[in-house]
């Protein structure tokens, strides 16, 4: 088993639990005591767990804000079923704000087949993976990298999007509800605030594990989306308010 999948495993075990001892993981994931270590101690670095005597700890994870890495291989098939949908609204001819989310990240494969597109993003690997793309004219925003993020933020960013103005801006979360859409971190929901704000239409990505979540930072309410893409129905409940809200759904 390799680390990224050892590491979702771990945090599969707690959200059912919530509490385990060491020696229940160690079986759980066959692993010997050196490896489980490094791997909570990482966990724990992320603010995920806590390790307290003996036994292993799910820390509450609204206000957490997992690394780049992490995020990128978590619900990855997930995360590429819905770029393929969300593909739909791509065109030639677009100039789209990207976010600096792995979920948005994974749009670049269909992004590079098209013609004449300007993309501006504050992710620095998606600006990477399109720095093959000759048809794909491709801004990055100055500002501050955020440690572990692969995200730019900060004042000259925000500055940065001000000057473009944008047919589409895909967006990610950490948390939708019925009523809104939710980020761990102000810094990222600032920069996807003001992307919404210079787009004519927002597409938001969000896979089935962040419906009903909340954080502590409100993006905007669910009336500001055109469309959410998911890779799986939503309840009935969250479905209809999204629809009453005027979002579309696809998955």
């Amino acid at each position: 088993m390799f680390k990224n999948e050892r590491l979702t495993k771990i945090l599969e075990i707690l959200q059912q639990k919530r509490t385990v001892s060491t020696g229940d993981l160690q079986e759980s994931l066959f692993v010997s005591a050196s490896t489980l270590r490094r791997d909570l101690l990482e966990l724990e670095t992320m603010g995920k767990i806590a390790r307290k005597f003996g036994r292993v700890e799910l820390v509450k994870p609204e206000n957490v804000e997992l690394s780049y890495l992490f995020r990128e291989q978590e619900h990855e098939a997930e995360k590429r079923k819905i770029a393929d949908t969300a593909s739909v609204f791509l065109g030639d001819n677009h100039a789209i704000f990207v976010d600096s989310s792995s979920t948005a990240s994974f749009m670049a494969n269909y992004l590079t087949p098209l013609r004449n597109i300007i993309v501006i993003t504050n992710g620095l690997r998606l600006a990477v993976t399109l720095d093959s793309a000759t048809n794909v004219k491709t801004f990055v925003t100055g500002g501050r990298l955020r440690t572990g993020s692969g995200s730019i933020v900060g004042d000259a960013a925000m500055d940065f999007i001000n000057s473009f103005r944008a047919d589409l801006a895909i967006i990610s979360c950490v948390g939708v509800t019925g009523e809104g859409v939710y980020m761990s971190s102000e810094t990222q929901g600032s920069m996807k605030r003001q992307m919404m704000a210079h787009a004519d239409q927002t597409i938001l990505l969000c896979d089935h594990s962040k419906f009903g979540v909340k954080s502590y930072y409100r993006l905007g309410g669910i009336d500001q989306l055109n469309a959410i893409v998911t890779d799986q129905a939503p309840s009935k409940t969250l479905s209809r308010a999204w629809q009453q809200a005027g979002a579309d759904v696809l998955f």
